[in-house]
């Protein structure tokens, strides 16, 4: 299993922008130096009450502390976005880290983000779909032209290019049945996102599995899967750590966000902590940690977790980068 740190740019409006830069940098040093192989980040806009840094700048800016790491977004809001800006941005975050890259695309779904840039949502999933392919064109090809119903390019390049070849891997992040079927066809892998328990992702594997097979898609796809976690001594400073940040983000923030509309079950962000937090957040000793990854790995056939110790409301820095350490010494090596 490999280990990528997603990190966390959006905090209260009290912060200053240079306090959260150093945040960021100092928890990328140490994933770098703790054996994690990569660092990422989401993207979001329009978020009243909060403030963000914008994800590829910050990662680029990111990519300047680190040695060994790969570098990616998880998710990029491809749905809100121009691809010829996309696909010269990403490529050049690719040529900025060495070809260590991946990217991860996703809808947008939030009301807010789509009438910050006056869309629908149709609007916004043809911009989703059309702008895949323009950005798989540009990366391999020169020259490209497109018709579509929402892009139109004549004879556009861009140049650098990524430095990985064929290109860098395009997953596609997805929640609802539908949206794991479309990223089976469109994609390179699904990237999981962190709300919902293993046996709900094990039947959407299936899914996505099926729909790969009948695209007549070769190869094993990739199934990175986003993870809260928190590691410590025991189990119970574990829970009493991050049991109110993690109450507070899914039943307050996920839910205002409507995560849980493509869920199964819509209460379920609401369960009681202990039966919110099983087959979902990665939570315990190391020992435990190690027993829960490897659970996951075996039932979902995960071969990249992006694990996330920092959130909105979070715990101290101190306590963020202890918890990284510790799962850089004792859980690691041992997944």
């Amino acid at each position: 299993m490999k280990f990528c740190v997603q990190l966390n740019p959006q905090v209260s409006l009290g912060w200053s922008g240079d306090m959260l830069m150093r945040t960021l940098a100092e928890q990328v040093r140490i994933a770098d130096a703790a054996g994690f192989h990569a660092f990422s980040m989401g993207e979001h806009y329009n978020i009243p009450g909060l403030q963000r840094l914008h994800q590829v700048p910050a990662l680029a800016r990111l990519c300047a502390e680190i040695k060994q790491c790969a570098v990616g977004t998880a998710a990029t809001l491809l749905g809100l976005r121009h691809p010829v800006t996309v696909a010269n941005e990403l490529a050049s975050l690719d040529v900025l880290n060495d070809g260590k890259s991946f990217f991860a695309f996703g809808l947008g779904y939030r009301d807010e983000e789509l009438n910050a840039f006056n869309l629908t949502k149709g609007e916004r999933f043809r911009r989703f779909i059309e702008g895949i392919e323009i950005i798989r064109k540009l990366w391999t090809e020169d020259d490209v032209s497109f018709e579509g119903r929402e892009f139109r390019l004549k004879h556009v390049t861009v140049d650098p290019k990524p430095l990985q070849k064929p290109r860098p891997p395009i997953w596609i992040a997805a929640n609802s049945d539908r949206a794991v079927r479309r990223a089976a066809t469109l994609g390179d892998g699904w990237l999981i996102g962190p709300h919902s328990a293993i046996p709900e992702l094990e039947r959407q594997v299936m899914i996505f599995r099926e729909s790969w097979s009948s695209a007549a898609k070769s190869g094993e796809p990739d199934f990175p899967v986003i993870r809260e976690t928190f590691v410590a001594r025991t189990r119970r400073e574990a829970v009493e750590k991050a049991r109110p940040c993690l109450e507070q983000l899914y039943r307050t923030i996920y839910v205002q966000w409507r995560q849980n509309e493509a869920m199964t079950d819509p209460n379920e962000l609401r369960w009681d902590f202990d039966r919110l937090a099983k087959n979902r957040f990665i939570l315990g000793s190391a020992e435990e940690c190690v027993d829960q990854i490897q659970e996951l790995q075996e039932r979902l056939g995960s071969r990249m977790m992006l694990v996330r110790f920092d959130w909105t409301p979070g715990l101290s820095q101190e306590e963020i980068v202890g918890a990284m350490r510790l799962f850089g010494d004792r859980v690691i090596p041992r997944t």
